[in-house]
């Protein structure tokens, strides 16, 4: 006998979650239905279209002959990245891929505008045995968990050439700035917002702590002087786009580079033979030390709450984000000399994944992080980038530096 779609209890359950998350919605849990084609979209980036059709269909056929009331599953996968899903999604949630992948402080926008899908209880459990409890908290928002985390989004891990600089030497981003390297800029960090907020944040900067945005610490004493710092030094260091950093990299004339796993194999490869990754490191301002730190949360599937077929849906984004698809994907990765960090527990006692060095560094470095608060508006990455691109480049004197930041405040509060 197959098996009926889910079990009566998440069938029940997921009806609650789903009035959670819209209250106008209509879950139908049915018995004796006559066996139905079921057909999904899923989204998900360019890089790893090819991948996702290949497991998608993979689920497609074992859940079809599992099940007496489905005849067929049909995925449909189209690419739209992790980063524009929320933003192509509320455009017409109708018209929204039934499962697609979203960084985490992007929760708070679909969930206040009924777009996805809370958890029922029996998934949250089964979310948890996955990927532990604080890695699922990472998809938490309002009392609910909203899908299936299966990648880290760790802003930065440190890489370095290892011919310019020792292991010793790049855990003290003092000794990195003050070595002489020539014409060779010390370290790197893109402006945007994502990776260049590490340096507010180590200095203990806070923002949007609470869901009515009413709270930043970004105007602090520590966090101007953190800003001054980087002014000060802005000569010894690099800002710009991991496109333009790469070639810098492969010539020798930048010897660090702070990015995100997603760059790993544009960053190995500028690096080659060269290259080392480890954690952020330590730096010293005004006598005072700080590990640095670095945003961090993850990217799940969510499940869309004007899907018609959510049982199935949530099944699919379950099935993505399983510790064996994980697996895969790692794999399917590193043969393309790129990196995916897997979340499943089980996986981090993989002899192989345990023994990468890129995934050891984020791994080390995701204990060191500033979780993304759910509520961070789309608009205030673009505006504290653009913040801090004056400041490094000079536009805002030093004296000024506490002045702007404050007057950037007074706006994010009112995004």
């Amino acid at each position: 006998m197959k098996k009926r779609i889910l079990a009566l209890s998440l069938a029940a359950a997921m009806v609650i979650g789903a009035l959670a998350s819209c209250t106008k919605q209509e879950t139908v849990v049915s018995s004796a239905v006559e066996a139905r084609d079921v057909s999904l979209t899923l989204w998900g980036p360019e890089a790893d279209l090819d991948f996702l059709k290949e497991v998608s269909s993979d689920f497609a056929k074992t859940y079809a002959d599992e099940h007496d009331d489905v005849k067929s599953v049909t995925v449909d996968v189209k690419i739209v990245g992790e980063n524009d899903s929320s933003k192509e999604a509320l455009k017409d949630i109708n018209a929204a891929a039934d499962v697609f992948g979203v960084p985490g402080d992007q929760t708070a926008q679909l969930a206040d505008a009924k777009a996805i899908y809370a958890m029922p209880e029996d998934v949250v459990k089964e979310i948890k045995d996955l990927v532990g409890d604080s890695t699922a908290a990472k998809a938490f928002y309002n009392g609910n968990y909203y899908g299936f985390p299966y990648s880290p989004n760790t802003a930065c891990a440190l890489y370095y050439n290892k011919t310019l600089f020792t292991e010793d030497e790049v855990k003290d981003l003092n000794v990195m700035l003050e070595k002489d390297l020539g014409d060779t800029k010390a370290i790197g960090v893109d402006s945007n917002a994502f990776l260049s907020s590490c340096w507010i944040l180590t200095a203990g900067g806070e923002l949007y702590t609470n869901s009515n945005r009413d709270y930043c610490t970004f105007d602090s004493d520590e966090c101007v002087e953190m800003m001054k710092f980087v002014q000060k030094n802005a000569g010894k260091m690099y800002k710009g786009s991991t496109e333009d950093a790469v070639g810098l990299l492969k010539d020798g004339k930048l010897a660090a580079w702070f990015d995100g796993s997603w760059n790993a194999s544009k960053v190995v490869g500028a690096l080659g033979d060269n290259v080392a990754v480890t954690v952020l490191p330590k730096v010293k301002v005004n006598d005072k030390e700080y590990q640095m730190t670095c945003f961090g949360g993850v990217k799940y599937y969510a499940v869309n709450a004007a899907s018609k077929e959510p049982e199935v849906a949530i099944a699919l984004a379950q099935y993505l984000s399983s510790a064996d698809v994980q697996l895969k994907k790692y794999e399917a990765k590193l043969a393309k000399d790129e990196l995916a960090i897997p979340t499943a527990l089980s996986l981090m006692e993989n002899d192989t994944i345990k023994s990468n060095p890129a995934i050891a560094a984020y791994m080390k470095q995701g204990e060191m992080i500033v979780v993304q608060e759910p509520v961070i508006p789309q608009d205030w990455w673009g505006d504290f980038g653009a913040l801090y691109s004056d400041i490094f480049d000079g536009k805002i004197s030093a004296d000024n530096i506490k002045a702007e930041i404050t007057k950037h405040i007074e706006s994010w509060k009112t995004m």
